[in-house]
């Protein structure tokens, strides 16, 4: 079986949520496949020596240099037209020249494309020769992550824009249940909303998933052994990229309306905000004592080996949360407001703590600090959870039987 991985982003470094789905699932594929990756890179040029770990999983590299997104231009055609801004930024005449060649001198069975938002490229893919089957991986409902960004913005013009945006991705999600071959979801939620949108629509659930073996305690603690200092556990941790504005929203909230009542209890508690590229406006709370903000970190382990807690107290966004799955992988109790959680096949009380206020959220983190024996029941049971349920080699294989399915599908439709 041959498989073209079609991504807005070379899936390295590891430093997204989007980019550990790409690689972890294409890694597990690659023990069964043939895998090529045809990408973005965002670093303004194409990859001239792709990473070794990529170059031993994939059987072929192909990078495009990414145009700049949101110039004047494209901002007034997602403003003025029926293309929403998030697939201009990904439509380029470079890329379609890319593709256009490795589908003329390659043959794929599937090829998979990691998001909505190279939807454009579809006639393209349709167009080659053997006619492989279409995938569309859906790591978010783009729509519904731009419709609750515009129920929380103040400000009036991000407002009208988010809410346009929200109504014409809905619009092309609507076509996309109807022009892929198959849909991929990470969530039994997520696939409810595209089976709404379109009951015939072939539809297949591959959760989020987390390397369990990465974040074993002996790996954790090789891992920790680098640092110079190990004051023990007195970190509350918070990780994700903190240039995406769900994170954003979720740092400053927690850090201006929480922290303060959980730091005058727990003098010694540290707030880490662990992500790459923070925002000026996370930069800016490090000012508050017993805030630190890292920016990008080479590995997020260390921080938790020290960390008491992992908190993900997010009022926006979509999809479901790999940073909650590596915190239970690390045995790390996980405090989350329902939508943080949102997709996961998690317990409240049982191998997690949901608060949704600022009060609750103050109430659980409390009951973890003073409880060690609470700590260690919801980090054992976090921890057999994603084990059991959520390791990416399982998640890669299920992918892997995905395509069987379809392909045989089509094989016994096919004309004799």
């Amino acid at each position: 079986m041959r498989v073209l991985q079609f991504a807005p982003r070379v899936c390295w470094p590891l430093d997204t949520g989007a980019k550990l789905r790409n690689y972890h699932l294409a890694r597990v594929l690659a023990q069964r496949t043939r895998v090529t990756l045809l990408a973005f890179n965002d670093h303004g040029q194409p990859l001239e020596q792709p990473s070794s770990d990529l170059e031993n999983l994939y059987e072929q590299v192909i990078t495009v240099a990414r145009e700049s997104a949101y110039t004047f231009a494209k901002v007034v055609r997602g403003v003025l037209g029926q293309t929403p801004l998030p697939v201009l930024n990904y439509t380029t005449d470079s890329m379609k020249r890319a593709l256009a060649q490795i589908l003329s001198e390659q043959e794929f069975d599937i090829v998979q494309v990691e998001s909505i938002h190279l939807m454009a490229y579809l006639p393209i893919i349709r167009a080659a020769r053997n006619q492989p089957l279409v995938i569309c991986d859906w790591h978010n409902i783009e729509s519904e992550l731009l419709r609750r960004y515009s129920e929380r913005e103040s400000g009036l013009l991000r407002k009208a824009y988010a809410k346009k945006t929200a109504r014409l991705m809905g619009e092309f999600e609507r076509r996309a249940t109807r022009e892929f071959d198959a849909h991929v979801l990470v969530s039994e939620r997520d696939a409810a909303r595209l089976r709404a949108l379109n009951p015939d629509a072939c539809i297949f659930v591959v959760e989020n998933g987390v390397d369990t073996a990465y974040y074993s305690d002996a790996q954790i603690e090789k891992a920790a052994a680098a640092r110079i200092e190990a004051p023990g556990r007195n970190r509350i941790v918070f990780v994700g990229s903190m240039d995406y504005h769900a994170n954003i929203d979720g740092a400053i909230n927690f850090a201006r309306e929480v922290w303060p009542r959980l730091h005058d209890r727990q003098p010694d508690l540290v707030f880490s905000i662990v992500g790459r590229n923070p925002a000026p406006e996370v930069r800016a709370l490090a000012q508050i004592p017993g805030i630190e903000v890292t920016g990008t970190v080479a590995d997020v382990r260390p921080f938790y080996c020290e960390a008491i807690a992992a908190i993900v107290p997010l009022n926006v966004g979509g999809g479901s949360r790999l940073k909650i799955l590596e915190a239970m992988a690390a045995g790390i109790p996980v405090v989350s407001t329902t939508l943080g959680a949102e997709g996961l096949d998690v317990q409240h009380g049982k191998n997690i703590l949901i608060a949704d206020t600022n009060e609750q959220l103050v109430a659980a983190i409390i009951s973890i600090v003073e409880n060690e024996d609470r700590r260690k029941e919801l980090g054992t049971a976090g921890r057999a959870l994603v084990a059991d349920h959520y390791d990416w080699s399982r998640l890669g294989v299920s992918l892997f039987k995905t395509y069987e399915e379809l392909l045989a599908t089509r094989s016994n439709q096919s004309p004799q």
